[in-house]
């Protein structure tokens, strides 16, 4: 029966992404899971081919492509048999990038995103906090202004790609309690002051990366807030 979603042009690249999840992912994957962590080079593999930014803007290196194209790279990628892999490039994918695409100067997307669609660069998403979790409203990681850039104090836990990542869409608060006091920022791991307190040891989607991660007086360019404060 025909699909009212999936079309021809779905139907090849999910042929495409199931032939390269099955010849250079699914052979891997149990050693992936026993090393907890996997080649941070896949990212690169995966952005040659294109498959980082299947429905980003051809502007940015994306794929220019549907929702449904999108659909279809979650379901085949997820056909891996390591879960944490899938996870990771999820995050990247459909977690820490739409901020930046959707908030983002034009700038900022050269500078961040088209590198993080090419696999260059590896993304993570700085919400979830030892104290605050789904509480996203509490958190407590801050970014005082002083002059042309922030002062950011905190710290994140769980956060998935916090190993890899190159660069952080950051929640920090920049105002006063709950979540309109809330900011976001593209954060550069090679920030004076950060460091990754510990990789986590997790029951299962061991392959992914998850860590907790430390901001001690780290100066961030104005310029890396995402939208308005």
């Amino acid at each position: 029966m025909a699909s009212i979603h999936f079309g021809e042009e779905h139907n090849i690249f999910r042929k495409t992404m199931r032939d390269f999840v099955n010849k250079e992912i699914r052979p891997k994957a149990e050693e992936w899971e026993e090393n907890e962590i996997y080649p941070k080079e896949m990212f690169k593999r995966l952005g040659d081919l294109g498959m980082l930014g299947v429905i980003y803007p051809q502007e940015y290196g994306g794929g220019g492509a549907d929702y449904f194209t999108n659909v279809v790279f979650a379901e085949e990628l997820c056909r891996c048999g390591a879960l944490g892999f899938a996870m990771s490039v999820l995050v990247q994918t459909d977690m820490a990038s739409p901020a930046l695409h959707y908030f983002g100067t034009h700038d900022q997307k050269i500078k961040y995103l088209k590198p993080a669609l090419a696999g260059d660069k590896v993304l993570a998403l700085g919400v979830t906090e030892p104290n605050h979790g789904s509480d996203v409203a509490g958190l407590e990681t801050k970014a005082v202004k002083e002059g042309d850039h922030y002062v950011i104090n905190g710290a994140k836990m769980f956060i998935t790609n916090g190993i890899h990542a190159d660069y952080i869409t950051l929640a920090a608060r920049t105002g006063g309690k709950g979540k309109n006091g809330l900011s976001l920022f593209i954060f550069d791991t090679s920030t004076p002051g950060f460091s990754v307190g510990r990789k986590l040891k997790k029951m299962g989607m061991r392959s992914s990366d998850t860590a907790e991660l430390i901001f001690e007086d780290c100066v961030v360019p104005a310029e890396n807030l995402l939208g308005e404060e």
